[in-house]
């Protein structure tokens, strides 16, 4: 025999199958696509970063500011720490106040270790510790003096994770920091990851 309060409460059942199938299909599928977001032992990335340069001299009554161009490049040993190495260049100069001289980021070339703090899928903090080594020249219409260092440098910074292969970045470093003066750098960044 026909019953038809059966049939709504048959059908309901199915269709409620179906949405919870659905459901959890689209959830699987969203921990996968946000899993691709975290960084993995074995991958690595390259990245340039705009750096906004700090050379302050004890004594002296302004800090230099010359702007210069990083590339980094790393690989991730573990799940949340990478090895990275930089290659940095002037782009523009500083004019010491009162006076016709100025002073250029030469290079700068830098080992790291760089840890990760994940907040979530899309952004981390970040820490680095590593050994730097720069070259700056100072100059007038008279003369060039160059001189290099190096040293312990340390810093931190954030991630966002725009893609699974893009990523910005927002950092301040202390590459040099000596008795008689400090060269840091705040940058701004992205890279590739693969």
């Amino acid at each position: 025999m026909y019953n038809a309060d059966a049939v709504p409460k048959k059908l309901l059942g199915i269709v409620m199958k179906k949405h919870l199938s659905i459901a959890i299909a689209a959830a699987s599928f969203a921990l996968a696509s946000t899993s691709a977001f975290a960084n993995s032992a074995g991958d690595g990335y390259f990245g340039a970063l705009a750096s906004h340069y700090t050379f302050d001299v004890e004594g002296a009554s302004d800090d230099l500011n010359p702007t210069g161009l990083t590339l980094r490049g790393g690989y991730f040993l573990t799940d949340n720490v990478a090895v990275e190495g930089r290659l940095g260049t002037g782009l523009s100069d500083d004019t010491v106040s009162g006076t016709s001289t100025d002073a250029e980021l030469d290079q700068l070339l830098g080992v790291y270790v760089t840890g990760y703090l994940p907040v979530n899928d899309v952004f981390s903090f970040y820490g680095l510790i590593g050994f730097t080594y720069a070259e700056a020249t100072l100059s007038n219409r008279f003369a060039s003096i160059s001189d290099d260092d190096d040293g312990f440098s340390y810093g931190v910074g954030g991630q966002v994770n725009f893609t699974p292969a893009v990523s910005g970045q927002i950092e301040y470093v202390s590459y040099l920091d000596k008795s008689d003066y400090n060269l840091s750098a705040a940058s701004i960044g992205l890279s590739y990851h693969f």
